[in-house]
């Protein structure tokens, strides 16, 4: 009646839409359960310094001198609740949100990503950030800035989710003293 082929052609078209279903039920159930279930981490950022120079920017790939900054800070966050039965990892970073022409700035300058529950608590003390912070109009001029700790969970099924940050600290960036 029916050939081999076309029984297994049939199981694996039959087992395709069974896994589809499945992940969107735990994609679905995942959205769920992380709007409504987890609460938000607690989280502190404390800014020790702000270094306005002027050279090449630090692990950078702009290779012109202009400014940038390097900064000194501690951080205490505990984001243990983040961490699901669906959760595959966490990308952690720091952003420096300052204004520009004609949109605003956005810069991380220190990132990490934690894969287990247990190294989910982060105690930073007199950290140095990971990455330079540089303009492209090449100077800061002593404008505000805002710093906040930001994080995407990645799931091991369903979609990519990311926060609008916690903790914010303001600050201003200082005028570069000398020109070398």
């Amino acid at each position: 009646m029916f050939s081999t082929f076309q029984r297994i052609q049939q199981y694996c078209g039959f087992v395709t839409t069974v896994t589809v279903f499945l992940a969107a039920a735990i994609s679905i159930s995942s959205l769920i359960q992380e709007h409504y279930f987890i609460s938000i981490p607690r989280a502190s950022i404390n800014l020790h310094s702000i270094d306005v120079r002027f050279g090449k920017p630090h692990l950078g790939y702009n290779y012109k001198r202009q400014e940038y900054a390097l900064m000194r800070f501690d951080l205490e966050a505990d984001l243990t609740p983040l961490f699901t039965w669906n959760t595959k990892q966490l990308f952690v970073y720091l952003a420096a949100t300052y204004p520009g022409k004609p949109y605003a700035n956005k810069v991380v300058v220190w990132d990490t990503i934690i894969q287990d529950k247990e190294d989910a608590v982060i105690s930073l003390q007199d950290a140095t950030a990971d990455y330079s912070i540089y303009d492209v109009t090449g100077k800061f001029n002593g404008r505000n800035a805002t710093l906040s700790l930001e994080w995407n969970v990645q799931p091991y099924v369903g979609l990519l989710t990311w926060n609008k940050g916690i903790e914010r600290e303001r600050f201003e960036f200082p005028q570069l003293k000398q020109a070398r």
